[in-house]
């Protein structure tokens, strides 16, 4: 889903001051931009604070809802989540959107509440958007989406998986990455690993979310006693997203996995390295001493060869 990104409530002070001290100036707008479809231009040309400028400095009268939109699309852009949510609400006040096009502004309020963290009314919006559109199409998978990442978020597994399924018989391809990664994380979350795996296994490798599924499947497969399989996802995550796997559970990981598999002087090396990377009461790393040792005081019982 293609959603401009939240910013930090600084910069919301910063950009707002900036917008209010260039409305007092009266300086950015240039001679030939005072029509309102000059607003709607400036967005869609990604000069959002000119778009938004223009927008306080012309008369509301000569709106329509186009210019709206394009004023709320640009708040949202520069970070004003309180502006872009009260211009939305304006449009869908009114009554001269399509169903499409309310369907959209709707998704789009949703997607601000969620990223706001305003999960439960992220839900709500995402689901009369979905409503709106009877029909199978990308724009109701979108919703769909939104819907079941919201309900993931507030502890509803069964109802989001069942969500994001339908979520990703709508989708288009581009949309996929993102739906069965939601999907995978809520099947986890229901103890479904089989259907998880598979979910996470469909997330592309050069996706944003490709380190996060990779450290889900080292997971499953840890869970399952799949030693060999958790070797290979916890090799293949730190060759290939070395960042996502810098932290302490991922030694953890590598220590179990190769205590599993019996290889106890691997684990060794691992938990020494550990020791200098993390303080002693770092939780995972005690869980690898108290593996090592367990496996170690195991192995001089049963006679084998530390």
């Amino acid at each position: 889903m293609k959603i401009p990104s939240p910013t930090p409530c600084a910069r919301r002070r910063i950009m707002t001051g900036a917008l209010a001290l260039a409305l007092a100036l009266g300086g950015i707008i240039t001679a030939h931009a005072q029509h309102p479809i000059d607003i709607q231009r400036l967005s869609a040309e990604g000069d959002h604070f000119k778009a938004l400028s223009l927008y306080e400095l012309l008369p509301h009268r000569q709106f329509d809802t186009d210019t709206y939109v394009s004023a709320a699309k640009s708040a949202w852009a520069l970070g004003l989540t309180k502006q872009a949510t009260s211009l939305f609400d304006s449009v869908l006040r009114g009554d001269s959107l399509s169903l499409d096009d309310q369907a959209r502004v709707t998704l789009s309020r949703g997607v601000i509440d969620f990223q706001e963290e305003r999960f439960q009314e992220a839900a709500l919006f995402a689901e009369k958007a979905a409503a709106l559109l009877p029909e199978k199409s990308p724009l109701r998978g979108r919703a769909l989406l939104l819907l079941g990442q919201s309900l993931l978020k507030v502890g509803a597994y069964a109802t989001a998986e069942e969500k994001l399924l339908r979520s990703l018989a709508d989708s288009i391809q581009s949309d996929r990455p993102e739906v069965v990664f939601a999907l995978g994380s809520a099947q986890l979350k229901l103890g479904k690993l089989t259907d998880a795996e598979k979910s996470f296994k469909a997330v592309p490798t050069e996706d944003v979310r490709a380190p996060m599924a990779v450290r889900s499947l080292a997971s499953i497969a840890l869970q399952t006693s799949q030693s060999d399989r958790a070797r290979f996802w916890f090799a293949r995550g730190r060759s290939s997203y070395p960042e996502a796997f810098l932290d302490s559970w991922a030694d953890y990981g590598v220590t179990k996995a190769a205590l599993d598999a019996g290889d106890i002087g691997h684990a060794r090396s691992v938990v020494e390295k550990a020791e200098k990377r993390f303080p002693p009461s770092d939780a995972w790393l005690i869980l690898m001493r108290a593996a090592l040792e367990n496996a170690e005081w195991k192995g001089v019982t049963e006679g084998q060869k530390p």
